[in-house]
């Protein structure tokens, strides 16, 4: 496992997952079904395939978590955003088929909160991405040059982890061959003040 910056701007673990670990996730996909992905949050959002095209999961296994916390505690630390993170939410595991794809969107400000639930009063800060399969074409991740300094159209690599403040403005190109698989999540804590 190796990892690296762009200017503290995003972190990446390349190859950190092991085949067994990205097994295990995918196992879950055939266990649960399927739905199409909204934008927005809870009470106001919707679907809009145009917007984004994709099917997710949710899934709130503690080994998951156990999993990637500390990854999170390097990158937050190592990149020196030193957010003060107290929880996660579920994880959400994705399937882009033929032409799925998320267009420019941030996941947080990192000053919101959220009104319901167990993150009430908390605020996405940091999020989470690890691919978990790279037998497909297109699909690549994208960080607005606005917030990378070099390197910001990053081609999704199996078992790789990349975290970036979740304020950080990204898109997910539509796949043109296959199926694509992304876990995500957002760590979230006390609004940025």
């Amino acid at each position: 496992m190796s990892f690296e910056n762009s200017k503290a701007l995003w972190w990446k673990f390349q190859s950190a997952l092991t085949e067994v670990e990205i097994d295990k996730i995918l196992e879950i996909s055939k266990n649960e079904t399927w739905q199409s992905a909204e934008i927005g949050q809870s009470s106001y959002s919707k679907k809009d395939n145009l917007y984004r095209s994709t099917d997710v999961k949710f899934i709130n296994d503690q080994w998951l978590f156990d999993l990637f916390w500390p990854y999170m505690e390097t990158a937050n630390k190592n990149a020196c955003w030193n957010l003060e993170i107290s929880m996660a939410e579920n994880f959400q595991l994705g399937r882009y088929g033929l032409g799925g794809h998320y267009n420019w969107h941030v996941d947080g400000n990192g000053l919101d909160t959220v009104m319901e639930g167990n993150m009430v009063g908390l605020s996405r800060k940091i999020s989470m991405v690890c691919w978990l399969n790279e037998d497909f074409e297109g699909g690549d991740f994208e960080i607005h040059k606005a917030h990378a300094m070099n390197e910001n159209i990053i081609k999704p690599s199996k078992g790789t982890i990349i975290f970036f403040p979740a304020w950080t403005l990204h898109k997910v190109y539509p796949v043109t061959k296959g199926e694509r698989f992304s876990l995500v999540t957002w760590f979230c804590g006390q609004p940025v003040k």
